[in-house]
Protein backbone atom coordinates (compact mmCIF):
# COMPACT_ATOMS: atom_id res chain seq x y z
CA UNK A 1 0.00 0.00 0.00
CA UNK A 2 1.19 3.52 -0.86
CA UNK A 3 1.46 5.21 2.41
CA UNK A 4 1.53 9.02 0.94
CA UNK A 5 -1.42 10.61 1.73
CA UNK A 6 -3.48 13.14 -0.12
CA UNK A 7 -3.29 16.55 1.70
CA UNK A 8 -6.43 18.67 0.58
CA UNK A 9 -6.06 22.08 -0.25
CA UNK A 10 -8.35 24.29 1.81
CA UNK A 11 -11.06 26.07 -0.72
CA UNK A 12 -10.53 29.89 -0.63
CA UNK A 13 -14.33 30.47 -0.09
CA UNK A 14 -14.86 27.74 2.79
CA UNK A 15 -15.25 28.85 6.20
CA UNK A 16 -12.56 27.42 7.61
CA UNK A 17 -10.21 29.21 4.88
CA UNK A 18 -7.16 31.68 6.64
CA UNK A 19 -8.42 35.30 6.29
CA UNK A 20 -5.36 36.54 7.54
CA UNK A 21 -3.75 39.40 5.05
CA UNK A 22 -0.01 40.02 4.13
CA UNK A 23 1.36 43.28 5.00
CA UNK A 24 1.34 44.69 1.63
CA UNK A 25 -2.25 43.84 1.23
CA UNK A 26 -3.48 45.25 4.73
CA UNK A 27 -1.35 48.52 3.75
CA UNK A 28 -3.54 48.64 0.19
CA UNK A 29 -6.38 47.53 2.35
CA UNK A 30 -6.07 50.95 4.98
CA UNK A 31 -5.56 52.93 2.06
CA UNK A 32 -8.63 52.45 0.35
CA UNK A 33 -10.78 53.03 3.85
CA UNK A 34 -8.52 55.85 4.18
CA UNK A 35 -9.57 57.45 1.10
CA UNK A 36 -13.23 56.37 1.74
CA UNK A 37 -13.22 58.42 4.75
CA UNK A 38 -11.63 61.56 2.90
CA UNK A 39 -14.19 61.43 0.28
CA UNK A 40 -16.67 60.92 2.78
CA UNK A 41 -15.93 63.51 4.96
CA UNK A 42 -15.40 66.09 2.01
CA UNK A 43 -18.51 65.17 1.02
CA UNK A 44 -19.82 65.54 4.43
CA UNK A 45 -18.06 69.47 4.89
CA UNK A 46 -19.48 70.00 1.61
CA UNK A 47 -23.16 69.82 2.14
CA UNK A 48 -23.00 71.25 5.46
CA UNK A 49 -21.52 74.33 3.42
CA UNK A 50 -24.26 74.66 0.69
CA UNK A 51 -27.00 73.88 3.77
CA UNK A 52 -25.64 76.98 5.57
CA UNK A 53 -25.16 78.80 1.94
CA UNK A 54 -28.94 78.17 1.69
CA UNK A 55 -29.92 79.02 5.04
CA UNK A 56 -28.11 82.35 4.91
CA UNK A 57 -29.98 83.13 1.40
CA UNK A 58 -33.24 82.06 2.56
CA UNK A 59 -32.91 84.28 5.62
CA UNK A 60 -31.43 87.53 3.64
CA UNK A 61 -34.10 87.24 1.27
CA UNK A 62 -36.78 86.81 3.55
CA UNK A 63 -35.34 89.99 5.93
CA UNK A 64 -35.69 91.80 2.61
CA UNK A 65 -39.25 90.80 1.86
CA UNK A 66 -40.22 91.68 5.24
CA UNK A 67 -38.72 95.27 5.16
CA UNK A 68 -40.34 95.96 1.53
CA UNK A 69 -43.59 94.22 2.01
CA UNK A 70 -44.24 94.18 5.72
CA UNK A 71 -42.24 95.74 8.25
CA UNK A 72 -40.05 98.46 8.81
CA UNK A 73 -37.95 100.42 11.53
CA UNK A 74 -38.18 104.16 11.84
CA UNK A 75 -36.57 107.01 13.15
CA UNK A 76 -38.57 109.79 14.63
CA UNK A 77 -36.97 113.41 14.05
CA UNK A 78 -38.58 116.52 15.33
CA UNK A 79 -40.84 117.57 18.31
CA UNK A 80 -44.21 117.12 16.17
CA UNK A 81 -46.01 114.39 18.29
CA UNK A 82 -44.89 115.01 21.56
CA UNK A 83 -45.80 113.67 24.33
CA UNK A 84 -46.51 110.65 22.22
CA UNK A 85 -43.14 110.30 20.45
CA UNK A 86 -39.98 112.12 20.91
CA UNK A 87 -37.52 113.17 18.67
CA UNK A 88 -35.30 110.22 18.91
CA UNK A 89 -37.34 107.51 19.35
CA UNK A 90 -37.66 104.49 17.16
CA UNK A 91 -40.75 102.70 16.23
CA UNK A 92 -42.04 99.91 14.39
CA UNK A 93 -43.75 100.35 11.14
CA UNK A 94 -46.01 98.02 9.91
CA UNK A 95 -47.24 98.11 6.23
CA UNK A 96 -50.06 95.44 5.95
CA UNK A 97 -52.48 98.06 6.12
CA UNK A 98 -51.70 100.18 3.23
CA UNK A 99 -52.85 97.12 1.46
CA UNK A 100 -56.09 96.94 2.48
CA UNK A 101 -56.23 101.14 2.93
CA UNK A 102 -57.46 99.62 6.95
CA UNK A 103 -56.56 102.93 8.84
CA UNK A 104 -58.78 103.41 12.16
CA UNK A 105 -59.21 106.80 13.71
CA UNK A 106 -56.11 107.10 15.77
CA UNK A 107 -54.09 105.91 14.19
CA UNK A 108 -50.15 106.84 13.83
CA UNK A 109 -48.97 107.22 10.31
CA UNK A 110 -45.96 107.48 8.31
CA UNK A 111 -47.01 110.16 5.57
CA UNK A 112 -45.16 110.72 2.19
CA UNK A 113 -45.85 114.76 1.96
CA UNK A 114 -42.99 115.32 -1.03
CA UNK A 115 -45.03 117.75 -3.06
CA UNK A 116 -48.08 118.58 -1.07
CA UNK A 117 -48.04 123.00 -1.39
CA UNK A 118 -46.55 124.28 2.35
CA UNK A 119 -44.23 120.90 2.54
CA UNK A 120 -40.45 121.89 1.47
CA UNK A 121 -39.02 118.27 3.11
CA UNK A 122 -37.76 114.99 2.05
CA UNK A 123 -38.23 113.47 4.95
CA UNK A 124 -41.47 111.46 5.97
CA UNK A 125 -44.18 112.61 8.76
CA UNK A 126 -45.62 111.23 11.45
CA UNK A 127 -49.14 112.01 12.16
CA UNK A 128 -52.56 110.38 13.49
CA UNK A 129 -55.46 110.18 11.52
CA UNK A 130 -57.94 112.25 13.17
CA UNK A 131 -60.41 112.19 10.15
CA UNK A 132 -61.93 109.11 7.81
CA UNK A 133 -62.96 109.06 4.04
CA UNK A 134 -65.98 110.36 3.41
CA UNK A 135 -66.35 112.48 7.25
CA UNK A 136 -65.97 116.51 7.59
CA UNK A 137 -64.17 117.53 9.97
CA UNK A 138 -64.14 120.81 11.29
CA UNK A 139 -61.72 122.96 14.05
CA UNK A 140 -62.83 125.89 15.69
CA UNK A 141 -63.40 126.52 19.39
CA UNK A 142 -60.02 124.56 20.16
CA UNK A 143 -61.72 121.54 19.90
CA UNK A 144 -61.78 119.20 16.44
CA UNK A 145 -65.06 118.03 15.24
CA UNK A 146 -66.15 115.32 13.21
CA UNK A 147 -69.71 115.10 11.26
CA UNK A 148 -70.15 111.21 9.69
CA UNK A 149 -69.95 110.70 5.94
CA UNK A 150 -73.78 109.72 6.81
CA UNK A 151 -74.48 112.12 9.41
CA UNK A 152 -75.71 115.58 10.00
CA UNK A 153 -74.54 116.53 13.12
CA UNK A 154 -70.83 117.29 14.23
CA UNK A 155 -69.51 116.13 17.34
CA UNK A 156 -66.55 116.88 19.46
CA UNK A 157 -63.63 114.24 18.94
CA UNK A 158 -62.45 112.93 22.72
CA UNK A 159 -58.70 112.57 22.14
CA UNK A 160 -57.47 110.90 25.32
CA UNK A 161 -53.73 110.96 23.95
CA UNK A 162 -53.42 114.70 24.33
CA UNK A 163 -52.19 116.21 27.26
CA UNK A 164 -54.90 117.34 29.35
CA UNK A 165 -56.07 120.99 28.36
CA UNK A 166 -54.70 120.60 24.66
CA UNK A 167 -56.28 123.13 22.36
CA UNK A 168 -56.36 122.49 18.48
CA UNK A 169 -56.31 125.81 16.94
CA UNK A 170 -55.96 126.51 12.82
CA UNK A 171 -52.56 128.46 11.47
CA UNK A 172 -53.27 131.68 9.04
CA UNK A 173 -52.02 129.48 5.92
CA UNK A 174 -54.01 126.86 6.52
CA UNK A 175 -57.34 129.17 7.90
CA UNK A 176 -57.05 131.01 4.05
CA UNK A 177 -56.76 127.70 2.09
CA UNK A 178 -60.05 126.44 4.21
CA UNK A 179 -58.97 123.90 6.07
CA UNK A 180 -60.74 124.77 9.22
CA UNK A 181 -63.67 122.96 7.49
CA UNK A 182 -62.82 120.20 5.38
CA UNK A 183 -65.15 117.19 3.87
CA UNK A 184 -63.01 114.50 3.05
CA UNK A 185 -63.03 112.42 -0.76
CA UNK A 186 -63.64 108.72 -0.55
CA UNK A 187 -59.10 108.10 -0.47
CA UNK A 188 -58.34 111.15 1.70
CA UNK A 189 -57.18 111.61 5.72
CA UNK A 190 -57.11 114.30 7.66
CA UNK A 191 -54.05 113.79 10.43
CA UNK A 192 -52.72 116.00 13.02
CA UNK A 193 -49.92 116.10 15.11
CA UNK A 194 -49.98 115.51 18.71
CA UNK A 195 -48.26 118.73 19.88
CA UNK A 196 -50.97 120.69 18.14
CA UNK A 197 -48.72 123.83 18.50
CA UNK A 198 -45.83 123.03 16.03
CA UNK A 199 -47.20 120.42 14.12
CA UNK A 200 -47.41 121.12 10.32
CA UNK A 201 -49.92 118.67 8.80
CA UNK A 202 -53.58 118.39 7.31
CA UNK A 203 -54.22 122.02 8.81
CA UNK A 204 -51.44 123.36 6.50
CA UNK A 205 -51.17 120.85 3.94
CA UNK A 206 -54.67 119.58 3.68
CA UNK A 207 -55.75 116.05 3.26
CA UNK A 208 -53.28 113.34 2.81
CA UNK A 209 -54.49 110.54 0.28
CA UNK A 210 -54.08 107.53 0.96
CA UNK A 211 -51.24 106.55 -1.96
CA UNK A 212 -49.18 109.12 0.93
CA UNK A 213 -49.54 106.89 3.56
CA UNK A 214 -46.47 104.47 3.76
CA UNK A 215 -46.88 102.38 7.25
CA UNK A 216 -48.77 102.43 10.66
CA UNK A 217 -46.70 102.44 13.36
CA UNK A 218 -47.58 99.73 15.84
CA UNK A 219 -44.72 100.11 18.86
CA UNK A 220 -42.16 101.65 20.21
CA UNK A 221 -38.96 99.84 20.82
CA UNK A 222 -36.35 102.72 21.67
CA UNK A 223 -35.43 103.97 24.14
CA UNK A 224 -35.97 100.69 26.20
CA UNK A 225 -37.46 102.52 29.34
CA UNK A 226 -40.46 103.98 27.07
CA UNK A 227 -41.31 100.72 24.94
CA UNK A 228 -44.63 101.06 24.43
CA UNK A 229 -47.36 99.62 21.51
CA UNK A 230 -48.61 102.41 20.27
Amino acid sequence: MDDERNIPVEDKDSPFADDTLTAEQQSYSDEQRAAREKAVSKHTIAEEVLDWLRTICIGVIAGVLIVVFVLQRDNVYGPSMMPTLNSGDVVFTQKISTYFSAYNRGDIVILNGQGMEGYTKTEYLVKRVIGLPGETVKIEDGNVYIKPADGTEFYILEESYLPEGTKTTMMDYGLAKGYNEVTLGPDEYFCLGDNRPVSNDSRNLGPFSKDRIVAVAFVRIFPLSDFKIL
